[in-house]
């Protein structure tokens, strides 16, 4: 039943995408350079909290560091075809025939926008709707099934906060803040 919803669900997002002359080089550019842009955001983050000297610096690298893994180990254990491999279409962009779930764009995007909104929650909120528009992105150019992008994106932003509330735990016991 779920699996059924699911390719449902991608049809839908996935026509949308393939029979519009606005959409489908929008939805090719988002997936495209969503990962550029992550990347920035990230390095950005980074040096700043460093820069600052902030507690806060550790979740930031650690938790996508973590992110990163589970999903390798993930798809190891659980090989989910591709909805172009499984559906026998053609996808709007190139990828390999790989496993699918759970989506790591989907994971280092969420990741990333949920461990900054810990610290800063407009900057953090904005990168949370971004990384929505990134996983629908994913979607509808035909890579990735909707149940992919919403486990990378529980998977994402619980580890985030995971990260988040351990690191304040260890460094930040007085501190009034949360997550």
């Amino acid at each position: 039943m779920v699996a059924r919803i699911d390719e449902l669900l991608f049809y839908l997002f996935f026509n949308l995408s393939a029979d519009s002359p606005v959409l489908e080089p929008l939805m090719v550019t988002i997936t495209n350079w969503s990962g550029y842009f992550y990347a920035a955001v990230y390095v950005s983050v980074i040096v700043f909290l460093l820069w600052r000297k902030s507690k806060d610096a550790v979740p930031v690298i650690v938790a996508p560091a973590l992110a990163f893994s589970l999903v390798h180990v993930a798809r190891q254990l659980y090989f989910r075809p591709r909805p172009f491999y499984a559906l026998e279409i053609d996808s709007l962009i190139y990828h390999a025939a790989n496993s699918s779930l759970p989506s790591l764009h989907a994971t280092s995007a969420f990741v990333i926008a949920a461990v900054i909104w810990c610290f800063h929650k407009k900057l953090g909120t904005a990168l949370l709707v971004i990384a929505g528009v990134v996983g629908i992105s994913r979607v509808m150019v035909g890579v990735h099934f909707p149940l992919d992008i919403a486990a990378g994106a529980i998977l994402g932003a619980t580890i985030a906060l995971g990260s988040f509330k351990l690191n304040q735990l260890l460094f930040n016991k007085y501190r009034n803040e949360t997550c």
